[in-house]
């Protein structure tokens, strides 16, 4: 009895079928563009945690770089505050 699925067919569906039906159902150009499609967002869905932990590494660095200027004005604003309350001393 067909089961209204095109005849025979495996119960396990591997990507391999879904290409095979890309390309039977899209005329040629259509399919590779389609293939191409998929595998940008493929490359974009596998480097997209690589780059959220750049940025979060990259957001930590500028973060100490940020706290490490602030220190460096904060102690060169008291070196002159420090100079200047005691003045010279003729």
């Amino acid at each position: 009895m067909d089961s209204g699925w095109g005849g025979h067919r495996r119960c396990e569906v591997g990507i391999e079928w879904y290409i095979e039906q890309i390309f039977k159902e899209l005329p040629f150009g259509v399919g590779i563009a389609v293939l191409i499609f998929l595998g940008i967002l493929l490359v974009i869905w596998l480097l997209l945690p690589l780059w959220v932990l750049f940025i979060q590494w990259n957001t930590g660095k500028i973060k100490d770089e940020v706290q490490n200027l602030v220190d460096l004005l904060e102690k060169r604003q008291s070196n002159e505050k420090g100079e200047s309350v005691s003045g010279p001393k003729d």
